[in-house]
């Protein structure tokens, strides 16, 4: 008579047995507030420094890459699902030495304006918006697939409506809404009209806030 079958262990047991930590190591200069949002499979990549402000969140498969130079997240940064920050790593390729000249700077902002990313407070990047830029400013709202190029610079509270290619080295003054590098128009209502602009930033805030309590934080794997 054959020995009879051992039974399956519970569904919690073999979570346990088979969770492991993960083998991807840490990123060597992340620096990152305690009210950071970071889920599930989003992620930091690269050498060079990586700030990442107050309330900053980052959607499922958001990736933040400073493999040429460093990159700042201003406090309530939102990147939604598969929105990419940083520069191309064929561009380290063709240049090396820019991460040299980044890594020298006095001050994060100084050695970002040209030789890196800075993302100005609650800047919204939407789902698989790719942004290269130096700059993106106070407020503004990069829609669903468009694409930022190396050195551009974009003022505050604009809009860069969805699949919109903006050049390198485009610079787009504030309240605009953004077509293309040739094609942008003013929005006088938010320039106008101070109450609609306080509605669009308490709607931006309590996103957030509902964020953090309906996204699992993974946090703790890159702060520990």
């Amino acid at each position: 008579m054959s020995a009879p079958t051992p039974s399956r262990p519970d569904a919690a047991r073999r979570t346990s047995t088979m969770k492991r930590a993960s083998i991807l190591p840490k990123h060597p200069s992340l620096f990152v507030d305690h009210t950071v949002l970071i889920a599930q499979h989003a992620g930091f990549t690269g050498t060079q420094p990586i700030t990442v402000g107050p309330n900053v969140v980052l959607h499922p498969h958001a990736k933040v890459s400073s493999s040429l130079a460093p990159i700042v997240l201003g406090e309530g940064v939102v990147l939604w699902e598969r929105a990419r920050v940083g520069v191309s790593m064929a561009e380290a390729m063709n240049d090396s030495r820019r991460s040299s000249v980044a890594s020298r700077a006095s001050s994060v902002r100084d050695s970002t304006r040209g030789e890196g990313i800075v993302l100005g407070r609650n800047v919204t990047i939407e789902a698989a918006a790719v942004v290269e830029a130096a700059e993106v400013g106070e407020g503004s709202v990069i829609e669903v697939g468009a694409y930022l190029g190396k050195g551009c610079v974009i003022g505050k509270y604009c809009t860069i409506v969805a699949h919109c290619v903006i050049p390198p080295n485009t610079q787009i003054p504030d309240y605009m809404v953004v077509q293309s590098a040739t094609d942008y128009r003013l929005n006088r209502t938010l320039l106008m009209r101070p109450e609609v602009l306080d509605m669009r930033m308490n709607f931006h805030t309590m996103q957030i806030q509902t964020f953090k309590r309906l996204v699992p934080n993974s946090i703790a794997k890159w702060i520990s």
